[in-house]
């Protein structure tokens, strides 16, 4: 209790003076918004502003769904620069071992497992026509885009996008998401992706980027800044490259064969040979590709229903949360704090279900998509359970 009490005391002293975050509209280094923090405001606001107004975030922790996913980026990197991956792969592993000195065993597991996978998805998508008809324009390439909200307000956009490529079969430019997913539900990835936060916030970014500096002009329909050598065609929507993580449940998730009276355990090198040989076997298991159209209004819908809503409340919210001391209370300042304005912060509660982070999808999902009403009813009571 004593280290507890000390700690608090500690973060006190060390408080900050003004917020860390410069806001949706900041332009300094700690300025915009991000994929992952707008997905932390959109889960808890409490959460949000302790991380990112008073700065305060936990030990970072080896987490090997995170790290798997950043060693096959390093890999797909490289390759996209057509240099060898496989140092590419070592360059990033060797400071997560100085990081994580207690984690080095599962360090070394997960590069051991990326190092037998990922030559075998070269191989695979190499005989793939999606690579022939595949023009890469922007690989691993860092946004920082200007978004005009319906407020007048103008909030930064920031980001990665794995890659952005003209598909030739296709005459549009796709934008290229690739992922390592230890489950697969194609159903539902197919569903969602029209109206997935990061795949349409990207999209949103890409159609405001200013494609001066490369050697492209902007795609059809969009205004460039400068007059470019070659005009895009279109944007068509987006390529979804998912990559089974091995040995993360279903087939082919093996274990390492213990020492019996008879026969001593298992060497490494044969544990992840087994391993690899289910890859080999079946790779279009553990490899999976999905072209999804992505119209125009597509985008225009999730900005009109999604985005610019969020995106308003965001800033309406980081206005007030940093001129009051306590975000529970509103300010007594009339000028700056509006009415109710306490009802702008919460704290996320416990045991609030929410089926479609926890499975997916939601019971009116089709309706919202399509305006379909197979499968629903109108009903004219509610709270029967109370009846």
């Amino acid at each position: 209790m004593g280290v507890l009490k000390n700690l608090k005391v500690d973060l006190k002293k060390a408080a900050r003076q003004g917020p860390l975050w410069e806001g949706p509209e900041g332009r300094g280094p700690n300025g915009g918004i991000t994929f992952s923090t707008l997905s932390r405001f959109l889960t808890c606001r409490e959460r949000f502003r302790v991380k990112m107004v008073e700065g305060l975030a936990v030990e970072e922790k080896f987490n090997h769904r995170l790290e798997y996913g950043q060693m096959w980026h390093a890999c797909e990197e490289a390759l996209a620069a057509q240099k060898d991956w496989q140092p590419a792969l070592l360059d990033y592993v060797k400071p997560l071992l100085t990081k994580f000195p207690m984690d080095r065993e599962q360090i070394n597991h997960w590069y051991q497992v990326c190092k037998h996978q990922f030559p075998h998805y070269v191989k695979y998508w190499q005989k793939n026509a999606d690579v022939k008809n595949r023009v890469p324009l922007l690989q691993e390439r860092v946004f920082d885009v200007d978004y005009p909200l319906p407020s007048g307000r103008t909030v930064r956009l920031r980001g990665k996008w794995d890659s952005v490529d003209l598909l030739k079969n296709r005459k549009a430019v796709f934008l290229k998401e690739n992922k390592t997913k230890g489950d697969i539900d194609e159903q539902s990835l197919r569903r969602q992706l029209t109206f997935d936060l990061q795949t349409m916030m990207y999209l949103t970014a890409l159609e405001m980027f200013d494609w001066a500096g490369t050697p492209y002009g902007p795609p059809e329909g969009k205004q460039g800044k400068s007059p470019l050598p070659q005009i895009l065609p279109p944007i068509g929507g987006v390529v979804y490259n998912v990559v089974r993580r091995p040995l993360s449940g279903g087939k082919g998730s093996i274990r390492r064969h213990q020492a019996t009276n008879t026969k001593p355990e298992e060497t490494l090198e044969s544990f992840y040979g087994r391993m690899e040989q289910y890859i080999v076997d079946e790779p279009e298991t553990y490899f999976m590709r999905w072209e999804i159209n992505v119209s125009p209004a597509d985008v225009k819908r999730f900005r009109r229903e999604c985005l610019d809503p969020i995106l308003e409340q965001l800033c309406s919210w980081y206005d007030w949360v940093t001129h009051i001391i306590d975000p529970y209370s509103r300010n007594e300042d009339k000028s700056t704090s509006p009415k109710h304005a306490e009802m702008m912060h919460w704290r996320h509660p416990f045991g609030a279900a929410n089926s479609i982070d926890e499975y997916g999808f939601g019971d009116v999902d089709e309706y919202l998509a399509s305006g379909s009403t197979v499968g629903l009813r109108r009903v004219d009571k509610l709270f029967t359970e109370l009846q």
